[in-house]
């Protein structure tokens, strides 16, 4: 039995019904025509011919849609039976010609194999020829012997490989359909872990495309930020937000407050970032800190009012001190007892102010106004002069090439520049140095501070700028402080859209500079 080629078995009954009736709607015309023309030539072959094709037309109708098309071999055998009955009565050319329906059927139905197993019988009944048939050849017959077997080759061998190609495509789009309805299980699947993922955190993310459109965004367990970003007004609302991220202004850690419908107000922190120029656009995430500020306004009001109430009564103490130390006659015993009183009345004192300083410092506003920062500096180095002198620390300020004019708060800039000389004379041996400088490039200003003291200890850098701070070999010193100072300063530049880098190197000395807009805070790229 032929094999048939690989093929979709699913509706094989209603392809071979329609292949079929083909056939039959071939041979029937035909057989009509004889019997028009010479009817005494039909005889019972001819009669049983006709007949075989319509059984096979019944035999597929009546067949299962999902039946096994080897089958249908048995129906081409049929075909061919009946061709070769009819052309057995009737042996003309335009009979014969008829053997190229089962054999086009065949190429396409079943392949190669089907095509040459069909073709090869039909050329074989074509040869042996109908009785009689071959007693006077003509040439007429060459038809039948030499081009009518060629072209029953040809298209059968044609359909067979174009019905190859055909199923090769039909394989090729069943893989690819498989293929991408599997990444699209993948796609659904992935899209529904990230937004479970993102609906259980505790704070909203959205992400934009190019033009400010939301493409992603969820509503985190707590859930109102976006919803409270997008009706607020002006810089605070989401759309302003928005638009500033695609400017080119990522934000970080901004806080934005609020007074929704319930007349509450929250508090958020604004994180953004721009997604890469091929995928255009950015990502916003906002975090209710509402919680967090109230704690930490409480912890600074707690702060502030127990450091007050502890300055008045160390004040009234160190006033006493010095009161005691006037009296005449005092023992030396007494007067070394007053005086240790005294310098440690006077160091909590300076860590009081340095804690009530703190804690106030997120409360005062700047007041800008255009200055000059080499007049702030020459300032703070007249006012360090005597401490220096008598640690014997030399303070430099190289000759300016000018004006460092910029819109600062001044009275800020000058307590960073105080608690930065402070430090390069108090970390610093007799005989040091201190060196100042100032200078501007484009829209950025720099105050430099140099020294060639103790140094810091790479493990202690990454710890300067916490509160509160002091280095392992600064506290086993003499040196006082309160380790608030870089704190304080960093805070400052920050504020005015800059920020504050130390380097240093143990035994060599420190290095300290302040950076800062010369516009003023928001006039670059960089300033928050």
């Amino acid at each position: 039995m032929v094999q048939p080629a690989r093929i979709d078995e699913d509706g094989a009954g209603r392809r071979a019904f329609r292949n079929q009736l083909a056939v039959v709607t071939g041979i029937m015309p035909v057989i009509a025509f004889v019997l028009v023309v010479d009817r005494q030539e039909v005889g019972v072959l001819a009669t049983l011919g006709a007949a075989l094709p319509l059984v096979a037309l019944v035999v597929t109708a009546l067949a299962r849609p999902g039946a096994d098309p080897r089958w249908f071999a048995l129906v081409l055998a049929l075909d061919v039976a009946g061709i070769a009955f009819i052309r057995g009565d009737v042996p003309s050319i335009g009979v014969s010609a008829l053997f190229v329906l089962p054999a086009l059927w065949a190429g396409y139905a079943f392949g190669l194999p089907g095509a040459a197993s069909t073709a090869g019988i039909t050329v074989v009944l074509l040869w042996i020829g109908a009785p009689r048939e071959w007693d006077v050849i003509d040439t007429a017959d060459t038809a039948r012997l030499i081009s009518l077997p060629l072209v029953i080759v040809a298209v059968s061998g044609t359909a067979a490989v174009l019905a190859a190609r055909a199923r090769a495509r039909q394989e090729l789009l069943r893989r690819q359909t498989v293929l991408l309805q599997q990444r699209l299980t993948a796609v659904v699947a992935r899209e529904e872990l990230v937004r479970a993922t993102l609906d259980s955190v505790d704070f909203d993310v959205l992400a934009f495309d190019a033009e400010g459109g939301t493409t992603v965004a969820n509503h985190g367990r707590q859930g109102s930020a976006l919803d409270d970003l997008a009706s607020a007004p002006g810089d605070a609302s989401l759309a302003e937000l928005v638009r500033r991220t695609l400017d080119g202004d990522e934000l970080e850690d901004v806080l934005v407050a609020v007074r929704p419908g319930d007349g509450a107000v929250r508090t958020y922190s604004i994180n953004t970032r721009l997604l890469p120029p091929d995928t255009g656009g950015g990502v916003l995430v906002a975090r209710d800190v509402t919680a967090e500020r109230s704690a930490l306004d409480a912890r600074d009001d707690l702060v502030a009012s127990v450091s007050h109430e502890l300055r008045t009564p160390t004040t009234a103490v160190l006033g006493s001190v010095e009161l005691a130390r006037e009296v005449p006659g005092l023992p030396e015993t007494a007067e070394r007892m007053l005086d240790v009183a005294a310098r440690n009345a006077e160091r909590l004192v300076e860590l009081v102010s340095g804690i009530l300083r703190a804690a106030r410092e997120d409360r005062v506003d700047l007041v800008l106004a255009p200055c000059d920062l080499v007049d702030v500096i020459e300032a703070a180095v007249e006012a360090a002069g005597p401490a220096a002198r008598a640690a014997g620390v030399e303070l430099r300020l190289p000759v300016c090439s000018g004006p460092v004019p910029v819109v600062a708060d001044a009275f800020r800039v000058r307590q960073v520049v105080d608690n930065l000389v402070s430090n390069g004379v108090k970390y610093n041996h007799a005989g040091g140095w201190v060196e100042l400088g100032a200078h501007a490039v484009g829209d950025r200003a720099w105050v430099i501070v140099r020294d060639d003291g103790i140094g810091i200890d790479d493990e202690d850098q990454t710890h300067l700028f916490e509160r509160f701070f002091r280095a392992e070999a600064v506290r086993s010193s003499t040196i006082h402080g309160t380790g608030l100072g870089l704190a304080i300063c960093r805070q400052i530049a920050e504020r005015h859209g800059g920020d504050l880098t130390v380097s240093s190197m143990l035994g060599e000395g420190t290095t300290v500079t302040m950076t800062i807009p010369v516009g003023g805070p928001g006039r670059t790229g960089g300033a928050r």
